[in-house]
């Protein structure tokens, strides 16, 4: 789930005052959920109530058990990656092999390329161990290990009919260069979500599938025949509306309309997750499509698709550097100040820069404000602010700083 939001902390300590830069007061929507801090081979209890496949107790608890057992074979190198992947694909289990990361999950260590904005969700992946940065697996680790078991297990998951997801996922060799999906480009993401060449597809693989090839037929008849949910979403949080969208078609994403598929997306989602059919036609910048979405949700939901200005985090460091030598200047003035916090507002332009500060409320000394709004306005950038269709706009924005004597 997406959230967006800011939060930043330092403390600096003069010999006789204290003074901190506490925190970047930006934006902080609430998401539908809490991540949950448990296992990454299964996620789901805070989703009961959502209608996501992630939120059956029963399941939930089958693949816990299926994820110990396969741990304890891994352990004993007794795991056979041929007998597990036939043994997942049974149970329904779509889940790949991945391996853990400092910067997230990965499944490319694995044989596997994915086409999901923002990488997998730790739910999507039977994770099987952490990948050290800038490890590369020897060819005794491709032939046995986690490595080689993981390479095996998702190269059976991936080959077999009953996968559904290989618009999504596809061995490495036949993935090709992966594109930039960058969200903050002005032109937006063409596809941020599967590949362009669709894979085989089957009814069975259900409105997802359908919606990816526009079949307005097909979605017609698992809606009355087979009574699928509009809004469920699938193991990437999607739901069919999310992916007709997705790959552009309208007309698919008009039929799911039509069968109340919400913008929003799933129960438990909101405008700001990044899987929500709104969300992801604004990271396209498919402006007629959120346009006509907007009259199917509240005006609070819609304005919540706005971005307020996010600071760049090395200019912010560096302005925090700045900022602890002025207050070394200023030390015997500041010290003389009772501790107090003093908002730096800002209006900031289409380009990120600061055009105007204004410090509130001030502190006793005029020229130690102007100097720290002068190096705020030098020193700073911003990711610009962008309204509810993704088009850059000026915007206010401000940080939170503390500065003065012990209290």
């Amino acid at each position: 789930m997406m959230r967006f939001g800011h939060s930043f902390g330092t403390v600096v300590r003069g010999r006789r005052f204290a003074a901190s830069l506490l925190c970047v007061a930006l934006v902080s929507l609430a998401a539908c959920k809490e991540e949950p801090a448990g296992s990454v081979m299964v996620e789901g209890e805070s989703l009961a109530a959502c209608g996501d496949q992630r939120a059956d107790q029963a399941r939930l608890k089958a693949l816990r058990k299926s994820d110990d057992r396969l741990r304890r074979l891994l352990a004993a190198s007794e795991a056979n990656a041929i007998t597990e992947a036939y043994r997942a694909l049974d149970a329904g289990d779509f889940r790949l092999a991945a391996a853990t990361t400092a910067e997230g999950i990965n499944t490319e260590a694995y044989g596997v390329q994915c086409r999901v904005l923002g990488g997998l969700q730790p739910w999507t992946v039977r994770a099987l161990a952490f990948l050290p940065p800038g490890a590369v697996p020897t060819s005794n680790d491709l032939a046995s290990g986690a490595t080689g078991f993981g390479r095996r297990y998702n190269a059976v998951l991936l080959a077999d009919k009953r996968y559904p997801y290989a618009d999504v996922c596809r061995p490495i060799d036949k993935a090709g260069a992966k594109p930039e999906t960058a969200p903050d480009t002005d032109a937006g993401v063409d596809q941020p979500y599967g590949f362009v060449q669709l894979g085989t597809a089957r009814m069975a693989h259900g409105l997802g599938a359908a919606a990816r090839r526009g079949s307005v037929s097909d979605i017609g008849t698992l809606i009355s025949r087979d009574k699928q949910d509009v809004n469920a979403p699938d193991l990437f949080g999607l739901t069919p509306l999310a992916w007709a969208i997705a790959y552009h078609r309208w007309p698919a994403a008009q039929a799911l309309l039509r069968a109340k598929a919400s913008p929003i997306g799933a129960a438990c989602q909101s405008a700001i997750d990044r899987e929500s059919p709104l969300q992801v036609a604004r990271v396209m910048r498919w402006n007629g499509v959120i346009r006509a979405m907007r009259p199917l949700v509240t005006e609070e939901q819609f304005a919540s698709l706005r971005q307020k200005p996010r600071w760049q985090d090395a200019s912010l460091n560096e302005f925090n550097h700045a900022f602890s030598e002025l207050k070394e200047r200023y030390e015997d003035e500041l010290s003389r100040q009772r501790f107090a916090k003093h908002e730096m507002n800002f209006d900031v332009d289409t380009d990120g820069a600061i055009t105007s500060c204004r410090m509130d409320p001030g502190s006793e000394s005029p020229a130690f404000d102007k100097e720290l709004c002068g190096l705020a306005v030098e020193i700073v950038r911003w990711t610009p602010a962008r309204d509810a269709f993704g088009t850059r706009v000026p915007e206010t924005a401000k940080l939170v700083v503390g500065f003065g004597g012990a209290n």
